[in-house]
């Protein structure tokens, strides 16, 4: 049954979804990381949310990839709010938040960037205590980053805009122009005991401009083969393996220590101030 009419009149069905996934390798690989946004086309009326949200759900189960995760970030403590594992809703999309609140998903304990996870590897990080960080050592992408077979999926996401790992790799790199900022904010644990504590996120430094999308890292990875990419719909499919990712940031920085920055910064730039709440929106990117 068709699950979308893009724009063009093309209608997209649940086994074409299925072959396109495999087409670009989200199947080969032990851990598929997903972000998403399920812009496609236009919905097939005849679904209800819940069925249709469970229909795209089922189609990581029929990949047959040990683990799905999909970010559940909520970026609690940058936006002032309590960040509670159980019921705090996820800022990345309906689909995210759909996956969250499946049965047998462990969300982790971080109030920023938590990870929502489905399989084996959501025992051990219920059994992995994080340090108060989300992106730096002892962080969930750090233990993340020690698994072997993962990739990263961009379901309808741009990964131009959308890849928060390359600044887990700027900051274990330990780039300049980014630099650790401390929160402090309530959390409630899976045990319901609320609590006070501090979370650290690495974030860039206030004189630095981003690019608003890095799709000349995006072109790049696409042109080496690293990234494979197929426009599906109103939007495309990509996948990459973390081996990749981390390989082309570390290089890219190596060669120009300003390659993901809109313009060079100067010394007088690299100043630990947090911008990201300037403009009284809330915070959704770190």
């Amino acid at each position: 049954m068709c699950l979308f009419t893009a724009g063009n009149g093309q209608e997209l069905t649940y086994g074409d979804f299925l072959t396109a996934l495999r087409e670009i390798g989200a199947s080969d690989c032990r851990t598929l990381f997903v972000h998403s946004d399920i812009q496609f086309g236009q919905m097939n009326p005849v679904y209800k949310r819940r069925e249709f949200m469970e229909s795209l759900l089922r189609l990581f189960d029929d990949l047959k990839v040990e683990n799905i995760i999909m970010p559940a970030f909520t970026y609690s403590f940058n936006n002032e709010k309590e960040f509670d594992v159980r019921t705090s809703r996820s800022l990345m999309g309906a689909l995210s938040e759909s996956f969250r609140k499946q049965e047998g998903i462990y969300r982790t304990l971080d109030p920023m960037c938590s990870f929502a996870v489905k399989g084996r590897l959501a025992d051990e990080f219920r059994a992995y205590t994080p340090e108060h960080n989300s992106l730096g050592p002892g962080s969930c992408y750090d233990f993340l980053n020690k698994q072997d077979g993962v990739k990263y999926l961009f379901f309808g996401a741009d990964l131009a805009e959308s890849f928060t790992y390359v600044h887990h790799v700027e900051r274990m790199i330990d780039v300049p122009y980014r630099f650790d900022k401390t929160f402090a904010g309530r959390m409630t644990g899976y045990d319901g005991n609320t609590y006070t504590t501090d979370w650290t996120i690495s974030s860039q430094c206030g004189g630095v401009a981003l690019y608003d999308k890095n799709e000349h890292f995006k072109k790049q990875l696409v042109e080496e083969g690293k990234l494979r990419l197929t426009a599906f719909g109103d939007r495309e499919l990509s996948c990459i393996s973390q081996e990749d990712a981390w390989k082309a940031v570390e290089e890219n920085i190596a060669r120009d220590k300003f390659y993901f920055l809109a313009r060079p910064y100067t010394e007088a730039d690299l100043t630990h101030e947090y911008v990201m709440k300037q403009d009284g929106k809330p915070v959704t990117h770190c």
